[in-house]
Parts: structure tokens; sequence; C-alpha cells
């Protein structure tokens, strides 16, 4: 069974190398950002390409990475094991128009500007709960020297970015039936109630893991960790 990773937005190759590491057997990294994907059948079309001709798949996605993998293991029958890492749950029309989250998306992007890659690195690895090399790379890949201004920008084209989050309102990966499915997402102390709500709608066939202490971005925070629990349900499923 082949494995394949799909980052959340922003994330690069070194975002989720010690996490990859962690896990029993290799997994390709699949990053569609990079892409624009206009709708479902250039998603799709992307992702045949990066599968070739899989007889067998164990599909792994993180947020928006999530919401893309529920969506495709829907589609593809190849996809015999989904794992979601805080991803693919949520209606996202339930929480904020589509057009606040691009303005808001647009407007962060704008205003990631850096003078010294080595402060925003010192400052990232002071507030982190897990630092590496590999960390380190993943924010000198995550920014562009621009010269015209004499700063370092987000390396991410917005245009792209503009096209994935309005797919995902498409694609509507919450509602899609999947196979053998985990789901491993943050235990809050106070849950916001659109959260509560999306988390009751998941299926009885999920298996479910909630992680007391985590955020968001676990597998970044707790790579073994995560890796571990993934080991576990992946010899327990065969």
């Amino acid at each position: 069974m082949k494995k394949y990773f799909i980052g959340g937005l922003g994330s690069n190759v070194y975002h989720s190398k010690d996490f990859l590491q962690e896990l029993n057997s290799q997994i390709y990294f699949q990053n569609p950002y990079e892409k624009h994907l206009r709708d479902e059948t250039e998603l799709k079309s992307w992702f045949k390409n990066e599968i070739v001709e899989e007889e067998s798949i164990c599909l792994i996605g993180h947020s928006l990475g999530g919401d893309l993998a529920r969506y495709l293991a829907s589609e593809f029958q190849e996809v015999k094991k989904l794992i979601l890492l805080d991803g693919g749950y949520l209606d996202l029309d339930k929480i904020l128009p589509l057009d606040t989250e691009l303005e808001e998306t647009k407007n962060y992007i704008e205003s990631q500007v850096v003078s010294d890659l080595d402060v925003l690195i010192s400052k990232e690895k002071s507030e982190a709960k897990h630092w590496s090399e590999n960390m380190e790379k993943a924010v000198r890949q995550s920014y562009h020297w621009n010269a015209e201004y004499n700063r370092y920008e987000l390396a991410i084209n917005y245009e792209n970015i503009e096209a994935i989050l309005s797919l995902r309102r498409k694609i509507q990966a919450f509602k899609r039936e999947v196979g053998d499915a985990l789901f491993i997402s943050p235990c809050y102390s106070n849950e916001a109630t659109w959260r509560e709500e999306a988390l009751k709608e998941l299926p009885d066939y999920f298996d479910t893991i909630f992680l007391e202490n985590f955020g968001h971005e676990l597998y970044t925070e707790a790579p073994r960790e995560v890796a571990s629990l993934i080991n576990e349900w992946l010899a327990y499923s065969q």
C-alpha cells in the first residue's frame, strides 16, 4: 500500500519531514497548492497524475489537505485508507462566507513581510513545541526575497490559493462517504460551538482520537506521537 500526504495551506515538504520519517513506511508528499486547480475535474486529474497506476493507497491529509483527501478518497477506488488530521469535517459555509475567507487570506499573505529571516526563525524556535533542522528549512522555504522592496515575503501564489479555497466550498468534503478512516484532532477545553456541532456530524464508522494539549498543527507539534498513533491504527486495521 502506497502512502501519500497532503499538508495544509502554506505548508511545504519540510513541515512534514519529521512526521513522515516517524511513519513505518515511505510517504509521498503532495503539494496541490503549486497548481491552479479550478474545479473537481482539474483536482482529480492532478491526483491521478500523482498516483499513476497504484492499486492500493493510504491518503493522509491535514487541515485543508484533509478536505481534499476526503473528497479524493470518495472519488478514487484506489484509496483504501484515509487519515484526517484535523481536517475534512467542517462545513465552512456555516462558519464564514467565502468572500470573507478570501479577503482574510489575502490580507494575511500580504502582511507576512520580514526583513531578517534569522530573527523570524529564532522567534518561531523559541515558541515551538517541537523544533529541528527541518522546521528551520520549512520557514526558509516559505519565504522568497523581494529585491524591489528589500524584504522577504511569503512564497505563495494567491491566485492558486483563491482557486483552491473556492474549490473546497464546491466539493463539500464533509459530506463524502469513504472507506476505512481515522480522524485525529485536538480536544480543546473551550470548544467553539461550530466545532462541537461539526464533530458531532462525523460518521460513526470513523475511528476517532482526540488529543488534549495539542493545537491545530498537531503533526508539527508532536511528530513522533502522532505518527505512533497512525502506525498503531494501520497495523490494527490491516
